[in-house]
């Protein structure tokens, strides 16, 4: 008997549906998104289906993902033969409460923690953009750049031109900035002039249609850091742009932004995560990259004893990405929570936990220890505002205090916990900054550090309001079923 195009057609599509569901208890790891995709899958058959396919899975392509293995051990091999026989191994000067922290990254990642290395805290654009432009100024032999984000307008148009000048002096610059959060700048007449000048621009992770079919579009290289000479390196939440132009339209004020600029041994491990993202870009050979940074070995023996006379910070670089390095940042973060004791203060634009997360952050407040989340008032992101105000409840209960940041987007990414561990870098609070992008972080082992950073909280709270628990119980219930119904979609944002 034949069967009718129509009737067909539904047996094809269920059967794709099923098997696009079959796929996802398979493969997702995380119960809470695998949740999440049925209902999509079932809500939403068609698109379900479509959005799964392109979106569903961390595929960073076949050639990235052959080398996430030889990534890993170019980050081993290059802490073991250089940075660990030059007597920089700071692991031994790490507080034994804190070890097993260390210990979850260095054996995922194969970067070390490191001694005798100095860093000043920059608080504002201002202070970021000038330091920036004095070491660009001051390059002599590299200048390298990657950023989410280059957005060539007001001063930043001033660091390109200071490139440029620096390519040249015969200084080696290169930028690899991501192809989505800079489509602009790839878009803008600032490409051919860099290049043209002597300047290496390279896309990270370039998107377009047939690359959907082998990739996922939305996995970005969220990483920001700027090294001048392998002997300075800059990290920390700043994207390359100025407040005062950008995204001055989507009603949340100017950015507020902090980075680290930081000297010593670890320069060369935020070194090493920059040109490996590079070289598998290119399809460049890893052991060349390594043989390259063996030649500034030297120039940091020669700046170690200056920094240690101010500071001697016990740091450890931690690059996360999704099949590369698995859950690592997000393993550190929980450990760093589970270590809490007295106090825990986090800064995230954007926070949209899971449950392991959740109940991390309510048990160390129900055990005493004081717990404050400090978040934007106005987020860019309507989704991440309704999913992220969905998890309020449960924390203010638990005695979490939820702190709301008046003075514009705060875009810092910090945690201190208690008067010794800070952990510094890229990441938010969401699953997209744990599973999906490319991130780059410092764990902080220092008092003075992790006293600097607590006391720029603080100035943060200065200019946040409380968000108290009487006072959003009073609220419409309509508002609490919103919130909850878009929760059931962050795992997937």
């Amino acid at each position: 008997m034949d069967i009718p195009w129509a009737q067909l057609l539904i047996y094809l599509h269920t059967a794709v549906v099923l098997a696009c569901a079959v796929r996802v208890l398979y493969k997702q790891r995380n119960t809470g998104s695998a949740f999440a995709w049925l209902i999509v899958l079932f809500a939403f058959p068609l698109l379900g289906v479509v959005a799964y396919l392109i979106l569903g899975e961390p595929r960073l392509g076949s050639a990235r993902a052959k080398r996430s293995d030889e990534m890993n051990r170019f980050y081993s091999d290059f802490a073991d033969q250089y940075l660990s026989d030059m007597g920089w191994d700071g692991a031994d000067r790490i507080s034994t409460h804190y070890l097993g922290i260390a210990k979850v990254a260095t054996d995922s990642v194969g970067l070390d923690v490191t001694k005798n290395n100095h860093m000043n805290l920059l608080a504002t654009t201002d202070e970021i953009v000038s330091a920036m432009l004095a070491d660009i100024e001051a390059a002599r032999k590299s200048c390298l750049l990657a950023f989410y984000i280059i957005d060539p307008q007001g001063r930043i148009k001033e660091v390109l031109n200071a490139v440029i000048r620096a390519a040249k002096r015969g200084v080696d610059c290169i930028i690899l900035a991501d192809a989505v959060g800079s489509h602009a700048f790839f878009k803008s007449e600032w490409v051919d002039l860099l290049r043209t000048e002597g300047v290496e621009v390279h896309i990270a992770l370039p998107v377009g249609p047939l690359r959907t079919l082998f990739t996922r579009s939305d996995l970005r290289n969220h990483r920001k850091l700027l090294l001048i000479d392998e002997k300075i390196g800059y990290t920390g939440s700043y994207n390359l742009v100025d407040p005062k132009f950008f995204k001055q339209n989507s009603g949340v004020g100017q950015w507020v932004d902090v980075m680290m600029r930081c000297t010593g041994p670890m320069v060369l491990e935020m070194a090493a995560v920059f040109y490996a993202d590079v070289a598998v870009e290119n399809d460049e050979n890893l052991t060349e990259v390594q043989q390259y940074l063996k030649r500034y070995i030297k120039d940091i023996q020669e700046i170690v004893p200056e920094s240690s006379q101010t500071q001697d910070i016990v740091a450890q670089v931690i690059p996360s990405a999704p099949s590369q390095t698995e859950r690592i940042i997000y393993e550190t973060i929980i450990s760093a929570i589970h270590a809490a004791t007295q106090k825990l203060v986090i800064t995230s634009p954007y926070f949209v936990p899971d449950e392991p997360l959740l109940m991390a952050l309510t048990t160390a407040a129900k055990r005493g220890v004081d717990v404050t989340l400090i978040l934007p008032a106005k987020v860019d992101s309507l989704m991440v505002r309704y999913a992220s105000q969905a998890y309020y409840p449960v924390l203010l209960r638990a005695g979490v205090k939820i702190a709301l940041f008046e003075g514009g987007l705060l875009h810092a990414k910090t945690m201190t916990v208690d008067d010794g561990y800070t952990l510094f870098g890229t990441v938010n609070m969401d699953m997209r900054s744990f599973f999906l992008n490319l991130e780059i972080s410092l764990a902080i082992y220092d008092q003075k550090m992790t006293a600097e950073v607590s006391a720029l909280q603080q100035q943060y709270l200065a200019q946040c309001r409380y968000v108290s628990i009487k006072k959003w119980q009073k609220r419409s219930k309509w508002w609490g079923l919103v919130e909850n119904t878009v929760r059931l979609m962050s795992p997937l944002l």
